[in-house]
């Protein structure tokens, strides 16, 4: 059981926009989950404690980060976060993340969503840092033995200088190739330039002219999937000062984890479960699913109900899970942690059913999660049947 407290304190915090949340530990993620039942009965207002309880959350063990953000939707959703707890019960065990700033389109940086590092584990880098991966073409006009040089211009802020090897064992910026680097850096925010460099190496007086046919540059932050495309089709000279470069405006931003979530709305699944038929199918064990879709993932979902003995021989369970769209169901995982007296079970199938547009998914397992039976396997990928 998780229990996520969120407070906020500056004047004009409060937010009137849906809330969404992502935690992440040891043990995997939540999943996507929607801060809709609080402790108060209006929700993200300025000095107010907001109390949001998940019973069916399985421990995730240490956490690491939580993911927070909003849809930015009603009339004032510009929101000032302080920070964000949570207290995982079984653990008995409460992990802080500061944040003392907003999510708003009009404060800070623009921003509505918020990676928040743990700040229990002194271990972790509080700096927001994320890793780039920068993917660029050279053109067929001309190539080059010698390094080159970016740096990222962010509405955050700018990232140091990253160098960008050319080595005799390993050669690149080749006619016509795509030579991928990848940096770790502070978040730089949205990237809207690029500074580009042309350097010999060790330092080398340069000879007469000399250039570098750049006709692409691709940044993707690796974290969230923003992907920032710069149109360059230029020769870039090469210079031994580092106050010499070229400069290019983003010319497009593919659709980024963000920019989907905040287009995303929450739907209702109805998963149904059903225990084949055959002695000693049933089992006392305790289930979960993660739902894999083309809009992501669910994370592990137990599946729980009170007073009702479950999946138990040729019966059927129903459970309703509310989570952001996820699009396509591509596969789901079941599993069960073998808990309980007779934990071993035959699973026969499992339907899922997306209630906002009532397409049912239906995945055939007919296999046993059972340490003692058949591969010895408590955990199956269903594909779907077409």
């Amino acid at each position: 059981m998780f229990f996520i407290t969120l407070l906020s304190l500056c004047s004009g915090a409060g937010t009137d926009a849906n809330v969404w949340v992502i935690v992440f530990g040891e043990n995997g993620d939540t999943g996507t989950l929607a801060l809709k039942e609080s402790s108060k009965s209006n929700k993200f207002e300025r000095k107010q404690v907001d109390i949001f309880r998940f019973p069916d959350i399985l421990s995730l063990g240490d956490l690491s980060k939580v993911r927070v953000w909003h849809d930015n939707t009603g009339i004032a959703p510009g929101w000032h976060l302080e920070h964000i707890d949570v207290k995982d019960e079984f653990m008995d065990k409460t992990f802080r993340f500061p944040c003392d700033r907003w999510l708003s389109k009009k404060d800070d940086d623009g921003q509505i969503m918020r990676e928040l590092a743990c700040a229990n584990n002194d271990y972790l880098d509080l700096s927001e840092k994320t890793k780039y991966e920068i993917c660029i073409t050279t053109g067929d006009a001309e190539e080059t033995k010698e390094n080159a040089w970016i740096v990222l211009e962010g509405r955050k802020c700018r990232s140091k200088e990253f160098v960008m090897e050319n080595s005799s064992k390993k050669k690149r910026f080749l006619r016509g190739n795509v030579d991928r680097f990848e940096f770790s850096s502070k978040n730089v925010g949205d990237i809207a330039a690029i500074c580009l460099g042309h350097t010999p190496k060790d330092g080398k007086k340069v000879k007469g002219e000399a250039y570098w046919h750049v006709e692409e540059v691709v940044v993707t932050e690796k974290e969230l999937g923003n992907k920032y495309i710069f149109r360059c089709n230029v020769l870039i000279p090469l210079s031994p000062k580092r106050d010499e470069y070229l400069t290019f405006e983003c010319t497009k931003t593919i659709e980024s984890f963000a920019s989907k979530a905040r287009s995303l709305v929450p739907v209702k699944y109805e998963i149904i479960i059903i225990t084949g038929d055959e002695k000693g199918a049933g089992t006392d064990a305790n289930v979960s699913i993660t739902i894999y879709g083309s809009n992501g993932d669910s994370g592990s979902q137990q599946l729980r109900q009170r007073l009702r003995n479950l999946f138990e021989r040729g019966q059927t369970d129903r459970f309703v899970v509310e989570m952001l769209d996820m699009g396509d169901l591509q596969r789901v995982r079941v599993e069960h942690d073998n808990s309980g007296l007779c934990p071993g079970w035959l699973l026969d199938r499992v339907e899922i059913t997306n209630t906002a547009n009532g397409v049912t998914t239906i995945f055939l397992c007919g296999k046993w999660l059972d340490t003692k039976r058949a591969d010895g396997q408590i955990a199956r990928v269903l594909y779907p049947k077409y």
